[in-house]
């Protein structure tokens, strides 16, 4: 239960093993993913094939054997691979796993919590909604107060003039 994830790909087998991945340099922008797992399989089997981010992230072809990726890399390095137009070149991928997260780093779930306080659950609302209605209560009860004594003043001078 408490291992790691990478531990338990490894021994699932769903992860290749280290030293068989080649990152690919000079790939096309319009170049897909399968012509390049096409193109890299006349040297062994390929298992995997990404591409991720383009810009961003290197291609990564992943052989099952260190004979197929030693292979591959040989001929990336003397430039006899080509795909679209553009010569392939490639190194080792440095198979680094994705840092795993620790147990002090907060969750974007438990951020938002953080900022804003969870909702009362009750119909009435709240302390804030109850404001907001005294509020209103208010404005209303003085525009009415004026509105009365505007025209109590109106009726006493219309009565004082003699109608």
């Amino acid at each position: 239960q408490g291992q790691s994830v990478r531990h338990r790909q490894q021994r699932l087998g769903t992860m290749a093993p280290p030293g068989v991945a080649i990152e690919i340099h000079g790939m096309g922008e319009s170049s897909s993913r399968m012509s390049l797992k096409k193109l890299m399989e006349q040297f062994g089997d390929v298992i995997g094939c990404h591409i991720g981010n383009r810009g961003v992230d290197k291609p990564v072809v992943r052989y099952p054997t260190p004979e197929s990726a030693e292979a591959a890399l040989s001929a990336l390095k003397n430039q006899q691979v080509w795909l679209d137009g553009v010569v392939l070149s490639g190194d080792w991928h440095s198979s680094a796993p994705p840092p795993e997260p620790e147990p002090a780093m907060v969750t974007s779930r438990e951020l938002f919590a953080i900022r804003r306080p969870p909702r009362s659950r009750s119909r009435g609302g709240g302390r804030d909604r109850d404001r907001d209605r005294n509020r209103d209560y208010d404005r209303r009860r003085s525009y009415s107060r004026r509105g009365r004594s505007r025209s109590r003043r109106r009726d006493r001078d219309r009565d004082r003039s003699g109608r």
